[in-house]
């Protein structure tokens, strides 16, 4: 094979060209501080960076969700502790009604009454512009102030929190505060239309012959004309806070002029009763903030956990991407010794082809 003097100058250009090239690369990499400033760099190393780049997102969005879901769990926790604070401050207070008058048992009732708003508030509380306590119709309000009616879902909102790890980031109130209207239900089930107890039209009204601990016991007398406050033992357990406090606030209300001293122990006994379930209401909702506790106590150790796992990631990015001093040390003299050799080639190449091309260059 013939070597032409082409072919010697386009080799000692190729040369001298990937001579510069690599200088070039080595300068770009001290004046960035990164070993890999493109795929080409390293195609192997590349790949690793790329999975580490796309773990480190993933962590993130994760991370986002249990910021997220910590200020709801956090606010609903907050809520239920407010709750049971109401629901204990009413039990309290049934301590003290005893043999007052009515005019003491009024200022009570209205005492219980402004409770019962507060717990609607409870209900309708919102973080952001989405309702704690509503399901899936966050955007709604969850109970409807006038007739006491969940308007909300009974859905948990799962979220994922991890790589197969999700987590109720919701607590739905249709099992606390109240229920949905269905057909049949009574319209005052949640509550009263106002009307006040009326002894002859509906005897039966405070019957006490039920056990609080029975959540489906129906008031003997459920139908009768529309002048008197029909009570539906039905709807009076530990998953109804509204109704339970209704009952006591209109047990405290009813006037006894007209009762007779039967009638007037049957309402005290209603009061008595109302003690009961209180207490119900009150177990109730420290279960409820006790599973909402866990819950944050798990987003508080998946957290940490995914901290550790980035700080992980990072580090391998870092010691894939990063100079080090010594990496800083060994380019320089990799600089140098890439000069000498092309300065050598420059050279030879200007002996050996005398007066040329390389004169120009």
């Amino acid at each position: 094979m013939r070597i032409t003097t082409k072919m010697i100058y386009d080799k000692t250009l190729f040369d001298m060209q990937s001579n510069i090239k690599q200088i070039w690369q080595w300068h770009e990499q001290l004046s960035t501080g990164q070993k890999i400033n493109r795929p080409s760099d390293d195609s192997s190393a590349m790949s690793r960076i790329t999975g580490y780049k796309s773990k480190l997102s993933e962590i993130d969005q994760y991370k986002r969700t249990i910021a997220t879901t910590t200020v709801n769990l956090n606010a609903t926790n907050t809520a239920l502790r407010s709750l049971k604070d109401l629901l204990q401050t009413a039990k309290d207070l049934i301590i003290k009604v005893g043999p007052m008058s009515q005019e003491d048992r009024n200022i009570y009732a209205k005492q219980v009454d402004g409770i019962k708003q507060s717990v609607i508030s409870i209900a309708n509380s919102k973080v952001g512009d989405r309702y704690l306590f509503g399901g899936f119709s966050g955007d709604t309000a969850p109970i409807d102030p006038l007739t006491g009616e969940y308007k909300g879902t009974g859905d948990s909102i799962i979220v994922d929190i991890g790589k197969g790890i999700s987590i109720a980031s919701n607590l739905p109130g249709n099992d606390i505060f109240s229920f949905n209207f269905v057909a049949g239900t009574p319209n005052d089930a949640v509550f009263s239309n106002g009307l006040p107890y009326n002894a002859i039209t509906n005897p039966n009204e405070y019957n006490t012959n039920y056990d609080p601990n029975t959540t489906n016991i129906s008031n003997p007398n459920t139908v009768g004309p529309p002048n008197y406050y029909e009570f539906n033992n039905s709807y009076l357990n530990e998953n109804y806070v509204l109704r339970a406090i209704n009952f006591l606030q209109k047990s405290l209300e009813v006037d006894p002029t007209s009762l007779t001293p039967a009638q007037k122990t049957e309402i005290d006994n209603r009061i008595d009763k109302a003690y009961q379930y209180f207490g119900k209401l009150i177990e109730k909702v420290s279960q409820k903030e006790a599973d909402v506790s866990l819950r944050l106590l798990k987003l508080q150790d998946q957290n940490e956990f995914l901290n550790k796992v980035s700080n992980d990631n990072t580090n391998y990015l870092s010691d894939e991407m990063a100079m080090t001093p010594d990496d800083y040390a060994r380019v320089n003299l990799l600089i140098q010794m890439k000069e000498q050799s092309l300065q050598s080639l420059r050279k030879v190449s200007s002996e050996f082809m005398k007066t040329s091309l390389f004169d120009f260059v």
